[in-house]
């Protein structure tokens, strides 16, 4: 398995990790959709990585109302375009 270097991008498609990963000051590079599923991308793949071991681990700590502001914002992103990112 290749190790991601920090020019990389991680996606998901996990709309809490990708707002948990925005809370804790990840950078939203964009939503990327395939097949009619939103990816969430971010920059720097190393330190999403981190993040999201820490969140499954549980260990990931946000301010809750930095994660409430991610998730909606998020939810903007998702709702406010179509697939292939074009606003409605």
């Amino acid at each position: 398995m290749n190790n991601p270097t920090p020019t990389e991008t991680y996606e998901t498609r996990d709309l809490w990790l990708a707002a948990a990963l925005l809370a804790s000051s990840r950078r939203l590079a964009g939503l990327i959709w395939h097949d009619g599923r939103a990816y969430f991308s971010f920059e720097d793949a190393v330190a999403c990585r981190t993040s999201a071991d820490a969140y499954w681990s549980r260990e990931l700590r946000v301010a809750a109302k930095d994660f409430t502001d991610a998730l909606r914002t998020l939810k903007d992103r998702l709702h406010g375009g179509t697939p292939g990112g074009r606003a409605r």
